[in-house]
């Protein structure tokens, strides 16, 4: 490892370009260190203007590169061929971190030519503002205490990181923390046209809704005491929050999050085989 990392994206696109910005701006990395290699000539000349940092228009122009950590940032269904473009490049001790949903460790190896450093990671979309959610799974008898120390410094930069026990943790913190945000933006979308049905405008809508979760999260991340504890205090018996909850309870909206999580789970591994073809 360079006493100070080099660090290569393989894509240049919108969660490239947050952790790239968390890097610089928050996690202590310098432009000099990241080279991005990106086909879009908009989004290499904003790479480059903005945050200071090289961008190639693809690997031809960037085979001098030997960086500690590839990043595999280009969509899933294009990384095969990604790979067989950069295969030649990657050198044994070198780690390739992959933030595409997917693909298994089993497949990029493959499609790195049984190359053994290879590190599977999920963020989310919160990542774009710096609130993300990354979780991370490597075979640690593969990746060094200073590699894992590098790996934790460049996704910190977006938020906070979860390393898991197993791969199949990448399936199920998917149907978490990966599609959250859907989840969370699903009620969102339907509280607001709630508040417009009882008579409220667009705009303070969207402020009351918007404002209601961001307070909501602020106090449960303040307070020591779980969310059902938190949901009890708001609770008065008789009273208009038990009123919807009762609602919500007959209707089963809470098995339905249960069930709709175990669904996401399933589609993620099915994904993972339909991706490996």
């Amino acid at each position: 490892m360079h006493t100070t990392p080099q660090i290569v994206f393989l894509g240049g696109g919108n969660m490239a370009t947050a952790i790239i910005t968390g890097m610089i701006n928050q996690g202590g990395f310098a432009p000099q260190q990241i080279v991005v290699v990106e086909h879009n000539a908009d989004h290499r000349d904003h790479l480059h203007r903005t945050l200071g940092v090289t961008a190639f228009e693809n690997l031809a122009a960037a085979v001098h590169l030997s960086p500690d950590v590839w990043i595999l940032a280009v969509k899933p269904q294009s990384m095969k061929a990604a790979l067989a473009e950069l295969s030649p490049l990657v050198k044994a001790d070198q780690v390739v971190l992959s933030i595409a949903a997917g693909l298994t460790i089993a497949t990029l190896s493959e499609w790195l030519q049984k190359h053994k450093k290879v590190v599977r990671t999920m963020p989310n979309t919160p990542a774009l503002v710096g609130k993300g959610v990354t979780g991370i799974y490597a075979p640690l008898s593969i990746v060094s205490e200073n590699e894992q120390v590098l790996i934790n410094q460049i996704l910190l930069a977006v938020g906070v990181n979860v390393w898991l026990q197993t791969e199949a943790e990448i399936d199920t913190i998917a149907a978490i923390s990966g599609s959250g945000p859907a989840y969370v933006f699903y009620v969102m979308e339907h509280l607001t046209a709630a508040a417009r049905q009882l008579g409220f405008d667009e705009e303070t809508a969207k402020l009351l809704v918007q404002n209601t979760f961001s307070g909501a999260v602020a106090l449960a991340d303040a307070s020591e005491d779980p969310v059902d504890v938190l949901r009890e205090r708001v609770t008065s018996k008789g009273g208009t929050t038990a009123a919807a909850l009762a609602v919500f309870n007959a209707q089963g909206i809470d098995q339905a999050l249960i069930q709709g999580t175990q669904a996401a789970t399933e589609r993620a591994r099915e994904l993972a085989v339909e991706l490996a073809k």
